[in-house]
């Protein structure tokens, strides 16, 4: 059986780890919602342009 005390006595976190850690905290971080708002306005944007030159 495991002795789950032992086991945690033992553990010590993966430097990759705490590496992503940073990096998944950064505030500049973009996620996919971010993503889609920024091609819609790039669509949104191309649309209006396209009606300004049939005018």
């Amino acid at each position: 059986m495991i002795d789950f005390d032992e086991e945690v006595a033992k553990f010590q976190p993966s430097m990759e780890i705490e590496k992503v850690e940073d990096t998944v905290s950064d505030d500049k971080l973009r996620d996919i919602s971010d993503v889609l708002i920024a091609m819609s306005r790039n669509i949104n944007a191309n649309s209006e342009a396209e009606r300004g030159l049939r005018r």
